[in-house]
This record gives structure tokens, C-alpha cells and sequence, in this order.
């Protein structure tokens, strides 16, 4: 299947997130980023780069929060290549975060997203 919507792919990526077999997360990755792609968010010491990176730092966050889901609030909001969706964050079935995930697409995959985090 070949998404090209920015809105699309953002939503596979943030996926990832609650998927707790690494291939299958992996797999995930692979089909929405770019080989060049980059993530940051104020939680990471810096930014990862490719599906590898960004499927080690998601590895670390499901061994450091196994009990976390990552929930989209509503369909993401989308301007030519740029994406914005508004997530919450729950542990134990309890709200614990919002976030908010901006990513950029280009050529059909995600080559940059940004994710901020606030207290819930």
C-alpha cells in the first residue's frame, strides 16, 4: 500500500508507538519514513535518524513505559506536505501526557517529524 497523505503516515508512525513486537513495529517504520528521516522530542538527548533510529529509541520506550498507549485526538490536520496531530498519552489506562506530533512528508514517506509533550 502506498500512503502519500502526510496525515497518513504520521498516524502509522504514532502506531508504532503502541506496538510491542519489534518486527511488526519495524515494519511500520519502514513503510512510512524516508531512509533520511529524523525525530526529536524534548524527551529524546537527541535527534534519531532513519527507521533504525527511530525503532531504538521506540524499543526504549516501550521497555522504560510498557504499561503507555499513545492515543491521536482527532484526524490529523494537514497543509500541502505538513501534518499536525494532537495525541494524549495514557499509563495504566490513566492520562498521563498530551502531545503534539508535526511531521513533513515528501515524496510519499515522513522525513522529519517533531513531537512536543505537556504535562496532562
Amino acid at each position: 500500500m502506498t500512503m502519500t497523505s502526510p496525515g497518513d503516515l504520521l498516524l502509522t508512525l504514532l502506531s508504532a508507538w503502541n506496538e510491542a513486537d519489534a518486527g511488526a513495529r519495524d515494519t511500520l517504520l519502514d513503510e512510512a519514513l524516508a531512509a533520511s528521516f529524523t525525530y526529536e522530542d524534548p524527551h529524546a538527548p537527541e535527534p534519531f535518524v532513519g527507521a533504525k533510529g527511530m525503532g531504538q529509541y521506540l524499543t526504549i520506550f516501550r521497555r522504560n513505559l510498557p504499561d503507555a498507549s499513545l492515543h491521536p485526538m482527532a484526524a490529523p490536520r494537514v497543509t500541502h506536505g505538513t501534518a499536525l496531530v494532537e495525541a494524549r498519552l495514557d499509563r495504566n489506562g490513566l492520562k498521563f501526557a498530551r502531545l503534539l506530533f508535526v511531521g513533513h512528508a515528501k515524496d510519499g514517506v515522513l522525513t522529519r517529524v517533531t513531537g512536543f509533550v505537556e504535562s496532562e
